[in-house]
């Protein structure tokens, strides 16, 4: 479930973050691979649900840090260069899906 929105959907649409205690306290780091360890949260790779969960402090909920701080736009600049180009058009309902002819030759 996202973070920012609140609507699920699958793992590949979804980007996992978690908050790594290091020596200069709780950060937010982008698990681009999905496997490090800790408590993660998800969310759409998409400027308006990463506005949301900043706004509603669910990152610090959810990851259960109450001295979490988020930089906005180092997490958002993180996050769209990952989806490559900056933007993400695909939006929280996931992209637009286009119909492939899938008959035997």
């Amino acid at each position: 479930m996202c973070l920012g929105c609140r609507q699920r959907a699958g793992i590949a649409e979804l980007v996992r973050v978690v908050a790594p205690t290091g020596a200069s306290g709780p950060r937010i780091v982008v698990d681009i691979a999905k496997t490090m360890p800790g408590r993660g949260a998800w969310l759409h790779p998409v400027a308006d649900c990463v506005s949301a969960a900043v706004r509603r402090n669910a990152f610090a909920r959810a990851l259960r840090s109450p001295g979490l701080v988020v930089d906005q736009s180092d997490l958002k600049e993180v996050l769209f260069t990952r989806s490559g180009d900056g933007t993400d058009e695909s939006g929280p309902n996931g992209p637009e899906q286009v119909a492939e002819d899938m008959s035997t030759p």
